[in-house]
């Protein structure tokens, strides 16, 4: 799944943004150290983002992610997933 889709994919799920909510397949260390979560909801919430309408405007989301997230996507090494930023190793769920 891509970045963009699993930030979709949790904008679609939650009615309410919560900073502790961590998109699929990002670094859960990172993404709260960083405050990542604050700071993409805070940038959601500025641009009044609305994931149902039939055209969504997602450049920006899709800019922030690659600006700001694409360090800290979990990568597949052997069977676990690597975090490139902290090291930090996952088991695939």
């Amino acid at each position: 799944m891509s970045l963009l889709n699993s930030l979709l994919d949790l904008l679609k799920k939650k009615q309410t943004l919560n900073e502790n909510d961590i998109p699929e397949g990002v670094c859960p260390n990172c993404w709260g150290r960083a405050e990542y979560g604050g700071q993409f909801y805070d940038a959601v919430k500025n641009n009044n983002f609305d994931v149902n309408s039939k055209n969504p405007n997602v450049g920006w989301i899709q800019d922030y992610a690659d600006k700001h997230l694409s360090s800290i996507q979990l990568k597949h090494e052997d069977d676990m997933l690597v975090c490139q930023k902290c090291k930090v190793t996952y088991r695939p769920s």
